[in-house]
């Protein structure tokens, strides 16, 4: 189900670094209103035109430049794994050296958040740019067991179904996976004309687990 997740924070000015306190507990705002929040997908932004992927990054990173956001750059493996590992002579190269560029000069009122589920393997000139990585560790079963329910909780389920059970079947599996299984019960009885989601639902979701 891959390795555990990791957040690299980068934050922008002195005085912002003020103002992000936390994250999830860690860096937040003061103001009473969050900020702009800006999202990059790798998979999305790389363009076969020679040069294009690069400058479309600094278009990102130029708009950031204009008031407090956050920024996050979404399974930043995709581009950055090891140099020492890769021999892609392509597009890939050029707009990681962009990032870190970028990143060496970012001074915006802003916060940068990277995630990578491959830290080993993550360039580590990329890690010199963050200011800290924080590991967020696989959910335990009785976070997996609370996540089910949240993600079911508008959705009618057969009495008797033993959430924890279900949550214990489902080790080494992210946040992400554990709301794709329940997502997929829902599906599957909907599917078959069920008005509630039955354990077959869940014992059938995650059989298909192993496509995650």
């Amino acid at each position: 189900m891959g390795n555990h997740l990791h957040l690299l924070i980068k934050v922008g000015t002195e005085e912002l670094g003020k103002i992000f306190k936390h994250i999830g507990g860690r860096y937040g705002t003061q103001e009473n209103r969050p900020p702009v929040s800006v999202k990059v997908r790798f998979d999305a932004l790389l363009s076969s035109y020679f040069g294009e992927s690069a400058s479309n990054l600094r278009a990102v990173f130029d708009y950031c430049k204009k008031e407090p956001v956050v920024l996050l750059l979404d399974e930043c493996d995709f581009i950055a794994k090891s140099r020492v590992a890769t021999q892609d002579v392509g597009e890939v190269p050029r707009i990681v050296n962009m990032l870190l560029t970028l990143l060496d000069e970012y001074n915006a009122p802003g916060l940068v958040i990277a995630t990578t589920n491959l830290k080993i393997q993550l360039d580590e000139a990329l890690f010199r740019r963050f200011d800290d990585v924080i590991e967020i560790p696989m959910p335990q079963v009785e976070e997996r067991e609370e996540l089910l329910r949240m993600t079911l909780s508008a959705i009618p389920v057969d009495k008797g179904i033993d959430f924890l059970s279900i949550a214990e079947q489902m080790d080494g599996y992210s946040y992400a996976n554990v709301v794709l299984t329940a997502q997929r019960a829902a599906k599957y009885s909907v599917l078959a004309g069920n008005k509630s989601v039955g354990i077959i639902y869940f014992k059938q979701a995650i059989a298909e687990g192993s496509k995650f």
